[in-house]
């Protein structure tokens, strides 16, 4: 199972998200941005909640062109509503009370000057999250094949299945 993060940002910023998303992708984790799933003709809201709903964390570029974006706003709303884990990206000098829903949670500085450190915190979350991730499939293997073992000792004891030998 792969991790994937959906990029929340503005058009302007395109080229920014592209930038993070080519580091994400070295890592193993797959970059969701909604300009590069054209669809003409279907609805934009279905397609963002779609992709919202199977990644593993929303990554959200807040800056002077996003912050006052009602989309940007909204997807934040909606992948916190569905309990993912939002990682921001905020631009140095935005205000504190337009950081509204992210107000409180730890974020990563992006200076457009100086964007590196940036990029270096995402990769290294994006790492964090892509392990806890394999952790977490490596552990509901464990339980699958448990549960499978302790499903054929019921049958064997239950005279559904002969014992080996017999």
């Amino acid at each position: 199972m792969s991790t994937s993060i959906f990029f929340s940002h503005s058009n302007r910023d395109r080229k920014w998200c592209e930038w993070l998303a080519a580091d994400a992708d070295a890592i193993g984790v797959t970059a969701y941005l909604a300009e590069h799933d054209q669809n003409a003709g279907k609805q934009l809201a279905e397609k963002v909640k779609r992709n919202i709903d199977k990644c593993k964390a929303l990554v959200v570029l807040l800056t002077d062109n996003s912050v006052s974006s009602s989309y940007v706003q909204q997807e934040i709303g909606y992948a916190i509503a569905k309990r993912k884990l939002v990682i921001p990206l905020v631009q140095p000098g935005i205000a504190k009370g337009d950081l509204a829903m992210l107000e409180g949670l730890e974020y990563i500085e992006f200076d457009f000057r100086n964007p590196r450190p940036a990029k270096d915190g995402l990769a290294t979350e994006l790492q964090r999250l892509a392990e806890r991730q394999r952790k977490q499939g490596e552990l509901e293997t464990l339980i699958a094949v448990g549960l499978c073992i302790g499903a054929l000792v019921l049958l064997v004891n239950d005279g559904g299945l002969p014992a080996a030998g017999s």
